[in-house]
């Protein structure tokens, strides 16, 4: 698949599995030196590949005629920091941003998959988004070997080797959140499988 087509089929996906709502949220893909990045203020549903804007790792815009996207800022320090990211996702699913607005730490081991793919996740303070010192916030996290993003009073970031990747991160960080809304963060806690059960799944996928 084109990779505009898929950037903008998988932005469409984001939005219609409720990952993000209306305009919210921001999405590239990483092509060699350059990124293709959603612009400012679309309603996901209604983006076209002709939309997205096509920029250099210094932010300079070379193809496009609508604004990028307000924190292209922040996918530009994740792929200038990991040259193994290939995508970033950044949306506002329901229940994650839920519990990333009550500041409780996701208990990612409730789940045999969850606890394989979930287990690197970094929670960020609030900052302004779009802003330099948001963008910042990510670089010491993702040296640490964080993907996934937890930004308190905000959404969450989802860095990928690929869209799929990222995406089936995304998907399943929400479910798991709405697993654990639905049976309260103290259940969650309380069922999650024993560690020494989680180390054995690690080694094996290992």
């Amino acid at each position: 698949m084109d990779i505009r087509k898929k950037l903008a089929e998988y932005t469409k996906l984001i939005w219609k599995r409720r990952l993000t709502e209306s305009v919210g949220g921001n999405m590239s893909i990483r092509v060699d030196d350059r990124i293709l990045i959603t612009p400012t203020f679309t309603v996901k549903y209604f983006l076209r590949e002709e939309d997205l804007v096509e920029m250099d790792l210094t932010g300079k815009i070379l193809k496009g005629t609508r604004k990028p996207s307000s924190e292209y800022r922040m996918h530009l320090k994740i792929y200038k920091t990991c040259s193994d990211v290939k995508a970033v996702l950044h949306a506002h699913p329901l229940h994650a941003t839920l519990l990333a607005i009550m500041g409780e730490k996701i208990p990612t081991e409730l789940l045999a998959e969850t606890a394989l793919f979930l287990k690197d996740i970094a929670y960020l303070p609030y900052e302004t988004p779009g802003t330099q010192e948001f963008a910042d916030m990510f670089e010491k996290p993702l040296k640490e070997g964080a993907r996934i993003f937890i930004l308190k009073n905000h959404g969450v970031t989802v860095a990928g080797d690929d869209i799929e990747e990222a995406y089936a991160k995304l998907e399943m960080l929400e479910f798991l959140c709405q697993l654990i809304c639905i049976m309260g963060i103290e259940n969650a806690r309380k069922y999650r499988i024993p560690p020494f059960k989680v180390e054995e799944l690690l080694r094996k996928k290992g």
